[in-house]
């Protein structure tokens, strides 16, 4: 039998579906973590074409291995969001998906606050050459009604990162982001302490920066052989932490 969830030193990873009505999102109490952090499936122009594994100018294609994301996943995941945080919800997003998830996060009650995104320095080119390649993907930025806080200040919601093979970090899934980003990220919007929630952890990124800078984390894998390498990831993150710090 499968293990349904995972725990470590500040962090749990449960294996299943983050919308099942009894293990998933549902389970967790309302406003019981802090932040929402996460990136679901793109949408169909993203999902009905070949992906390119980007390292740095060679990119080889190879076709995202799970569906686009559904009009019931958006609703399911904004309403969740909205019942479960505190704070900020940040969604990633191909560009041509913005306006289903403004929509759904709107009708989720949480408040739509900005549109931000990664620029992704070094990204292939368009192969074909008849067409712009793609150079940016978006980050949904909402957050529960009322009084907001970041740590960024003023400045501008545009994240410039390395694609993977430029970073020079391994790829273990197939849209997977540069860890370098996922921390910038963390330290934005979320504070040492707080509980970060991932409903769509995959190889377990947004778990490993939290773990890195002091954040507790909740996800759900529903794939187990992301799962298990997302367990890997942040088992291996809170090891290094503990010889950092000298903690047990």
């Amino acid at each position: 039998m499968e293990n349904p969830a995972t725990y470590g030193d500040g962090w749990e990873l449960r294996l299943g579906d983050c919308l099942d009505p009894v293990t998933g999102l549902a389970s967790l109490g309302d406003k019981s973590v802090d932040h929402v952090i996460t990136d679901p499936p793109y949408s169909r122009f993203t999902h009905g074409k070949n992906r390119g594994n980007e390292l740095g100018g060679m990119a080889a294609l190879t076709p995202i291995e799970f569906s686009e994301v559904t009009e019931e996943q958006r609703a399911g995941l904004c309403r969740e969001s909205f019942r479960v945080s505190r704070r900020w919800s940040l969604v990633w997003s191909d560009a041509e998906g913005i306006t289903p998830w403004v929509e759904s996060v709107e009708a989720s009650g949480l408040e739509h606050v900005r549109v931000g995104f990664w620029v992704k320095e070094g990204a292939s080119p368009q192969f074909s050459g008849d067409r712009p390649g793609t150079g940016a993907e978006a980050l949904l930025i909402g957050h529960r009604p009322g009084r907001k806080k970041w740590n960024g200040g003023g400045r501008v919601g545009i994240w410039t990162f390395p694609v993977l093979g430029q970073a020079r970090e391994t790829r273990v899934h197939t849209t997977q982001k540069p860890l370098a980003l996922m921390e910038a990220l963390v330290r934005d919007f979320t504070d040492p302490g707080e509980l970060v929630c991932d409903p769509f952890a995959g190889s377990g990124t947004t778990g490993v920066a939290c773990i890195r800078l002091g954040r507790r984390f909740i996800g759900w894998e529903r794939d187990p052989k992301y799962h298990a390498v997302a367990v890997k990831r942040l088992r291996a993150a809170r090891e290094q932490l503990g010889l950092w710090t000298g903690a047990a």
